[in-house]
């Protein structure tokens, strides 16, 4: 079941990156024809992107940077939940991701998170 967004971490996401997952199978036949399968209708997209977190002022008991761990470590019982957010490619109505990477940092008083995620 998909979680929300922690509401004490902001999403002004930036730094887009992105792409398709492969969509296509490929059959070989002995007679050397190739034939090309779509896997699913539509292909699902990834994205790479950076957020930046606060952490040195703390809001109920936890930094901005404490409450995303918090949630991606609970919440996301450590990635293995989806999660919705607003449609990051239409920037319209919400959708469900998934993080196919542990998310990574740097900085001091202001983290640098580095998260990649997919459509669901």
């Amino acid at each position: 079941m998909a979680q929300n967004w922690s509401s004490y971490v902001n999403k002004k996401l930036y730094g887009l990156g992105g792409g398709y997952n492969e969509n296509i199978e490929k059959v070989n036949f002995k007679s050397g024809r190739t034939v090309f399968y779509k896997k699913n209708s539509l292909p699902k997209k990834k994205y790479s992107l950076s957020l930046d977190v606060n952490d040195s002022t703390k809001t109920d008991g936890k930094t901005e940077f404490e409450w995303f761990l918090y949630w991606y470590e609970v919440t996301l019982a450590s990635g293995t939940q989806s999660f919705y957010l607003e449609d990051i490619t239409t920037h319209s109505g919400t959708r469900e991701y998934q993080m196919t990477t542990e998310p990574t940092w740097s900085g001091q008083k202001t983290k640098t998170l580095s998260l990649e995620f997919e459509e669901v």
